[in-house]
């Protein structure tokens, strides 16, 4: 019993654990149930035609024998009675049949077969084709008979004269020859049945190796991933269907994984690199500080001064990092928290004021189409005003005393959807057209000395390229050499509130 349950186990793994097993034995119980449903109607109206032909066969030699023999039924003689057996013995004899004939009251007249004969005078009007043919009814029936233990079938035909019924004729044969010819045909059925079968198992193989081929191939590449790591394979693809479509998406995970572990290889060795860069800063500080300099109030000061900038250089990159980590953490987590706009670009305005007066520079704001109908975008107040923050920055950082650094809101409409176009226009040094395209990768600087000195990470951009990708708005820069840069934010709406009226919000687009 237990042999045979792990017979079973065994049978069941092998089937389920593999693809083509599945495809094999799936085919075999569709192609067996087609076979077996169409052998099936084969051999039942083979037998129904062959008895069909039979019964009419049956019926021609009746009416044929009745003809001879109708004027002697009519006639009760000795003579009468010798030509109808001798017309009976001729047709059973030709036909290969049994043949009956009996007088109108069911006695038996003649008889043609040994083994079924009947006495001459037996009266078989309670067998039902008789009984139906002494009523003027042909009658066909089946039946087996007893002697022979074999199927007969039996036409009843009634022989009239002057308009009454005046005997029968009835024609029997052995259904033996069809019985042979199904079980002939069943034979055949069953050979075709087990070629097809042979050959439906080589297609299969041949098919489920052909499709489980290359998800195999997949199967192993991931697990190997999976236990090592490595990424540097991909898998062939030679193929144009849906099995070819899932390779290609699978090599371009692959790819996508491998940019990914590039970007992370880099983003460890820049992060790695701008932390040391700032720490053995202060270390050296420290050194000095404790080398003698913390006795001497100038250089303490200094010291202490630069000591205080690198600290807050490194806590701003700290700070960057943790942020980026979290962005990335947060991918394809929705923000649907409700952003007024104007309120947001108001708080930004008030925490950059400070530095550009320091610098003496001339800050523009041009929002009232913004206020006079607030927009409300989905996402998260605090990312979107830092973006905006890290945009108003470095437009400080590379604007000279003097310059102008311009605000501007404004709705647009992009495919039946409303927007807030927002841009950041500085008069500054702009940015060369080779590094417009870079600006928004992580650690990118266009003029790392300068970028150092004003406290930049490199970071930057790239986190406000993230919020605003996250928010479903797009993010553009143009810049001219020595003339400045525009930075355009664009951003989809939910609803505005309109000022003085006395619900919160009108509901203006969905998105």
């Amino acid at each position: 019993m237990k042999q045979k349950l792990s017979l079973i186990a065994k049978t069941y793994q092998w089937l389920w654990n593999s693809l083509a097993n599945q495809l094999l034995f799936t085919y075999l119980i569709l192609i067996t149930l087609a076979l077996l449903t169409i052998s099936f109607w084969a051999l039942v109206s083979i037998k129904a035609e062959s008895i069909n032909d039979l019964r009419n066969s049956l019926e021609v030699e009746a009416v044929n024998l009745a003809l001879e023999i109708d004027n002697d039924l009519a006639i009760d003689s000795i003579k009468s009675k010798m030509r109808i057996k001798s017309a009976v013995d001729r047709h059973a004899s030709k036909l290969g049949v049994s043949i009956t004939v009996v007088d109108r009251d069911g006695h038996v007249l003649a008889d043609s077969d040994v083994m079924l004969k009947a006495t001459n005078g037996e009266n078989l009007s309670n067998q039902s084709e008789i009984n139906e043919a002494l009523a003027g009814i042909m009658s066909i029936s089946t039946r087996n008979s007893p002697n022979t233990q074999s199927n007969w079938l039996y036409v009843a035909y009634p022989v009239r004269a002057i308009g009454q019924t005046t005997g029968v004729i009835r024609i029997g044969v052995q259904l033996t020859q069809i019985e042979q010819r199904l079980h002939q045909d069943l034979i055949v059925f069953l050979e075709i049945t087990l070629a097809t079968w042979i050959i439906t198992i080589c297609i299969s193989l041949w098919l489920a190796q052909r499709v489980s081929k290359p998800i195999k191939d997949m199967s192993n590449l991931a697990k190997k991933i999976a236990l090592s790591g490595d990424i540097a394979h991909i898998v062939p693809v030679n193929r144009h269907d849906e099995i070819g479509e899932l390779g290609q998406s699978f090599n371009q995970m692959i790819k996508r994984l491998q940019a990914q572990e590039k970007l992370r290889q880099e983003f460890i060795a820049n992060a790695s690199h701008e932390l040391k860069t700032p720490t053995m800063a202060i270390s050296s500080v420290v050194e000095a500080l404790l080398a003698g300099a913390k006795d001497e109030p100038e250089l303490k000061d200094q010291f202490l001064n630069s000591l205080d900038r690198l600290v807050i250089r490194q806590s701003k990159l700290i700070q960057d990092l943790l942020d980026i980590s979290q962005l990335d953490a947060e991918t394809g987590i929705a923000w649907v928290d409700e952003v007024n706009l104007v309120d947001l670009l108001n708080e930004s305005i008030e925490h950059i004021k400070s530095q550009s007066e320091k610098k003496s520079l001339v800050l523009k704001t041009e929002i009232v189409s913004l206020q006079n109908t607030q927009p409300i975008v989905p996402g998260k107040y605090n990312h979107l005003l830092r973006a905006i923050n890290n945009i108003l920055a470095n437009a400080i950082n590379y604007t000279s005393a003097g310059g102008n650094i311009t605000l501007s809101g404004q709705f647009i409409n992009i495919d039946d959807v409303n927007h807030v176009e927002i841009k950041i226009i500085d008069t500054g040094v702009g940015i060369e057209e080779k590094d417009l395209n870079h600006i928004f990768e992580r650690f990118y600087r266009t003029d790392k000395a300068r970028a150092r000195a004003s406290g930049g990470t490199g970071l930057g951009l790239a986190i406000t390229y993230d919020i605003i990708h996250k928010h479903n708005g797009i993010i553009k820069v143009e810049s001219n050499i020595g003339k400045g840069t525009t930075f355009t934010v664009i951003l989809p709406i939910i609803n505005i509130i309109k000022l003085g009226t006395t619900s919160a919000k009108e509901e203006l687009h969905h998105v």
